[in-house]
């Protein structure tokens, strides 16, 4: 059964163009679904996962047996408490889907047009099947996956934005099949793959009733959904992936959940408090057992006693004090995390300074939950192009015909002559350089906003610039790289003015003829595609004389072992090598010619290879290997990418800081080392050891015990830094990881360069293993997406190269500076602020059972509550957690200014120091002495004469409990003032309105005839010792906090001056914070 269910699985679909009644099914429909719940499933769906968390567990078993054993407590004073997290958890979901729902039925209910039966229809979008044929127009949205039959525009073509998809507004292409009146009914049919949430990848072949041969269907055949159409163009496809299997809606699913390191202390804190009330509980099991066995039968007129060695007797007895002391586990602070969590994402969210104005741009929080490790970070891997840099391209400098050029406006500037040229007056191989780059690339030129071209008069009286410039506009592509070299070349008379029909159009500005413009024209006849695998793009062309070329560019250390060996190889290299050592990124160019049989045979493997649906990019990798050899090198290129604003001074604040940077990037070693240095990522003086192309194993861990040896015998106090390259890495990965981890973990800077995005995030998993160290990635491209996912806390950058860093990572800005702030203000204040709610939480539940502990010494140990239901109810709820968890989510132990200005104070909340064992047990401690105070003042002042009332009336049980909690309340809230780092007015508002909802609640509650508590707050509130009791109660408990406080602030340091040069920001934006 399992065999056939996977067989099924790995079958294609055969999809019928116009579509079958048998496939307008129900399940295939376009309906879009996000919602977790319905009505009918809601209820029990969201119960059932809040009660897969062990609390929550607990506290309904605590209430189920409560209704069963203890007979002085009410139910209810477990219930109400559980059911208020829950009920306010429950309808923050619920409004949650609820929106996700009315989004979903603007969607569903969006009008198509399809072609059924040879006619056009109207429907809803969530009536379109597969095999539908579906009309798009010019900027409308792509509602389900298709497969582009007929456009309107040239060539069968259309043009895309995927903005909604992956974030990139460059325009895209999508090629229909090289045929003619395609879209309409039973024509053929498609066979693809079953849906994957790959959106780089699709394979299929459309098989037509016309024809005998299949034509194959790659990603560049697909519209999906989430595209939207631009140009002039009416765009017929056919629906494949529909509703819920669209690859848009399987990136959207649930893809795993991390979690902060923050659970483990608030679980280590739990354990030990309920394993502090276990041993309570079993101490005053046993003391209850003691007194039963010796103190009852000498009272005989109490009658015949139970058999209290039974197993259901003590078992009941045991529960008993269990159900008593179930509020040491506070169920509520799970509700008040989410809530700090919230404002802590909203904070983050309106922080001006987080915001791009030039993009429109905040900060996103797609991870609420990490907000508190943001301020533990200890190792940062960071990207470089795009991240470190602004992946803005500009066209610097080239090698061809033996010397190296610098591009300066029109002309090419040769430092070895100090001359200038033109790109006419140097020799055949240079013309032949640069018509390999306006030749290999992907670009697109949409199309003039003027009236249709230019007449060829009008060309010759604009100079060079102009041309260059009006065309240089129109370029859509989807690398900088490939921009920027068209740009450079455009300028120095070379144009590409785009490709139609297959055919690729140049002009050449030839400045000393009278006819000074030359058309030039070849057959774009295949394109090897770029990958990051192959790290090189390759075009096959046919020029004007009928011969055909290979021309081909990429990483140097691709394209030179495909080379023909010749001296010019070694002079490119060592100029490439030169060019690294400025920052510059450096591409190698070559060509080959192909002869007819050649190509006839490698498009006979590559249409082979591309419709199969298995192992089709192995297959086409393969076929691609048997052309690309063989190559006559011809130049290299250089180009600047600019560093981002700020970079320096947000690395060295972050070194300072205490985080460790790891850049990981793909460019060439000397590239990024010299770029590293520019943004002072590897510190100024420091020692620096590389590990270049070692791949043995025991070379390696030689080469890694000589850097530790020369690490651990010089002591000069210098930081560590460690250069390596991708195949190095590729190498300590597999033979000598933990050596690697080890070592590099004692650098302040790590560089590892010729990288591909698996190996980022296996380095981060490698980090990852040590279980020491926080993590966090940062990239802005598609490439980082791997190490963004793997590490703990995952940022993007909305940059050039898409969206799709930001929509895969944990948090998103706009520029790599903020990151300074993001992790030296936000990360130092929720850090901060959760384990103070954590530790809060702790300190008031050791008070309020601790008091109810207590009391069973003179109560006969009967697991009788000394609190009135009233007080159990709303405790947690009213009269001290908006108090603290307002202080919590609003409270600054240093500005943001002084945040800024001196990021070692980041250094003092790493690996949680301030929740360690010591930390929590003071507060246990306090809050015991707290407990002691409050208990045995009341026991002091009933003691001897309860007589306290004005009336002459004694004071009773419920008089006792009432002063216990009155006190309890008021040292509870304005403890917060002692421990505050930063009070407003507001922050004493609710402090008061807290103690004043105490009384009022309390008073209205003891008007109620039928209660326990009726009249006794009267009384109360009438009485001077009452009165007394609580000031000097109240004094008494704070007091030693008060003394406490002044003697920490006497000898604690006194806080850092602010740098004012740190502070623009600060000034000229106002934190909505």
């Amino acid at each position: 059964m399992k065999s056939s269910k996977k067989s099924k699985q790995n079958d294609p679909l055969i999809i019928t163009i116009g579509g079958l009644d048998g496939q307008r099914l129900k399940s295939h429909l376009n309906r879009v679904t996000t919602t977790k719940y319905t009505w009918l499933t809601f209820i029990p769906i969201n119960f059932y996962e809040q009660f897969r968390r062990a609390v929550y567990f607990y506290f309904l078993l605590i209430t189920i047996v409560s209704f069963f054993v203890n007979d002085t407590i009410s139910p209810l004073t477990s219930l109400l408490p559980l059911l208020f997290v829950m009920i306010v958890t429950a309808l923050k979901e619920g409004l949650e889907d609820y929106a996700r729902s009315k989004s979903d039925k603007i969607v569903n209910t969006t009008k198509v047009t399809v072609i059924r039966d040879g006619k056009e229809q109207r429907i809803n979008s969530e009536f379109i099947v597969p095999g539908d044929l579906v009309v798009v127009t010019s900027a409308g949205d792509v509602p389900c996956d298709l497969v582009l039959l007929q456009s309107s525009g040239p060539d069968n073509k259309c043009f895309i934005t995927t903005a909604n998809l992956d974030g990139e507004t460059n325009l895209k292409t999508v090629f229909g099949p090289p045929s003619s009146e395609l879209a309409k009914d039973g024509m053929g049919r498609i066979v693809c793959e079953r849906p994957t949430p790959d959106l780089y990848s699709f394979n299929g072949r459309l098989e037509l009733t016309s024809e005998s041969s299949a034509l194959p269907l790659t990603i560049e055949n697909v519209l999906l959904r989430g595209v939207r159409i631009k140009g002039n163009d009416r765009v017929v496809g056919c629906a494949i992936y529909t509703g819920m299997s669209t690859k848009l809606q399987l990136n959207s699913r649930y893809t795993g959940n991390k979690s902060a390191s923050s659970e483990k202390y608030i679980n280590k804190f739990i354990i030990a408090l309920i394993v502090g009330m276990v041993v309570v509980v079993l101490i005053l099991y046993l003391i209850e057992r003691q007194r039963d066995a010796n103190v009852l039968p000498t009272i005989p007129y109490f009658g015949a006693q139970p058999n209290y060695n039974a197993v259901l007797q003590i078992f009941e007895d045991f529960l008993a004090f269990l159900i008593l002391f179930n509020y040491m586990v506070p169920i509520s602070m799970y509700m008040n995390i989410e809530l700090y969590r919230v404002f802590g994402a909203y904070f983050m969210q309106s922080d001006l300074c987080l915001y791009d104005e030039e993009t429109d741009q905040p900060c996103m929080v797609n991870a609420s939950n990490l907000n508190e490790d943001l301020g533990q970070i200890n190792i940062l891997f960071s990207d470089k192009t795009g991240t470190l840099t602004k992946n803005e391209m500009n066209f610097l400098k080239c090698y061809v015909g033996d010397r190296s050029y610098q591009l300066q406006a029109t002309h090419l500037f040769c430092p070895a002559t100090n001359e200038q040229y033109d790109l006419e007056t140097l020799g055949a191989n240079a013309i032949d350089f640069f018509e390999a780059l306006t030749l290999c690339h992907s670009v697109e030129v949409l199309e003039s906003n003027g009236n249709g071209e230019k007449s060829s008069t009008e060309m010759q009286t604009e100079c060079t610039s102009l041309l260059a410039k009006d065309i240089v506009e129109r370029y859509q592509a989807s690398s900088p790289d490939e921009k920027a070299l068209l740009e450079g070349c455009a300028n120095l008379g070379l144009i590409f003015d785009g490709c139609i029909n297959n055919t690729i159009h140049l002009r050449r500005i030839l400045a000393a003829q009278e006819d000074n413009v030359q058309e030039l024209q070849f057959e774009r006849l295949h394109v090897l595609e770029f990958s990051s695998e192959r790290k090189r793009m390759s075009i096959i062309v046919r020029d004007e004389m009928g011969q055909i070329w290979l021309y081909s560019k990429g990483a140097e250390s691709i394209i030179f072992p495909r080379c023909n060996k010749s001296s010019l190889l070694e002079q490119i290299d060592a100029e490439i090598t030169e060019y690294a050592k400025e920052g510059l990124r450096t591409l190698a160019v070559a060509r080959r010619t192909l002869t007819e049989n050649e190509f006839s045979t490698f498009m006979k493997q590559f249409k082979d290879a591309s419709i199969q649906l298995n192992n089709r990019n192995e297959l086409i990798a393969k076929c691609y290997e048997t052309v690309e050899i063989g190559l006559d090198l011809l130049g290299a290129t250089a180009l600047e990418d600019a560093l981002q604003d700020n970079v320096a001074e947000t690395l060295v604040a972050l070194q300072t800081a205490g985080l460790k940077i790891w850049v990981l990037t793909g460019d060439k070693v000397e590239t990024a080392f010299n770029i590293g240095l520019a943004c002072k990522h590897i510190p100024p003086g420091a020692e620096i050891h590389f590990i270049i192309n070692v791949t043995e194993p025991l070379e390696l861990l030689g080469r890694l015990q000589e850097i530790e040896k020369s690490m651990e015998t010089i002591s000069s106090g210098k930081p560590y830094a460690l250069v390596i390259d991708g195949v190095t890495v590729a190498a300590l990965l597999t033979h000598t990881p933990n050596e690697f981890s080890q070592l590099a973990l004692k650098c302040r800077a790590v560089l590892c360069c010729r990288l591909s995005s698996l190996q980022k995030s296996e380095i981060v998993t490698l980090i990852k293993r040590q279980k020491k160290h926080i993590t966090a990635a940062i990239g802005d491209g598609a490439n980082d997406v791997s190490m963004i996912q793997e590490a703990h806390i995952g940022i993007g950058i909305v940059g050039r190269e898409g969206r799709q860093a930001a929509r895969c990572a944990d948090y998103a800005i706009a520029k790599f500076d903020m990151l300074m702030r993001l992790l030296l203000v936000h990360g130092h204040y929720n850090s901060e602020r959760l384990s103070f709610l954590v530790l809060f939480y702790c300190y008031k539940n050791i008070v309020i059972t601790g008091c109810m502990a207590l009391y069973q010494v003179y109560d006969l140990y009967s697991a009788t509550s000394v609190y009135n239901e009233l007080y159990l109810w709303l405790f947690d709820i009213i009269y001290i957690s908006f108090s603290f968890t307002y202080l919590a989510i609003s409270d600054k132990h240093y500005s943001e200014e002084t945040l800024l200005s001196f990021p070692e104070l980041y250094k003092r909340l790493a690996h949680n120091k301030q929740t360690s064992w010591w930390i929590f047990l003071t507060w246990i401690l306090n809050g015991a002495a707290h407990m002691l105070i409050i208990f045995y003042f009341a026991y002091a002042v009933l003691y001897d004469n309860n007589v306290v009332f004005e009336v002459g009336q004694t004071a009773g049980f419920q008089t006792f409990g009432t002063m216990i909690i009155t006190v309890l309340v008021i040292v509870g809230n304005l403890k917060l003032c002692l421990v505050a780092h930063y009070m407003s007015y507001l922050n004493f508002g609710i402090i008061l309105a807290s103690i004043a909802a105490f009384m009022l609640s309390t008073y209205l509650y003891n008007l109620d005839t039928s209660t326990s508590l009726y009249n006794v707050f009267n009384m109360f509130l009438s009485s001077l010792p009452m009165w007394l009791y609580i000031i000097i109660c109240t004094m008494t408990c704070l007091l030693p906090d008060f003394i406490m406080k002044i003697v920490k602030d006497m000898f604690s340091e006194p806080p850092p001056k602010v740098k004012p040069e740190l502070t623009e920001c600060w000034k000229s934006k106002k934190l909505d914070a």
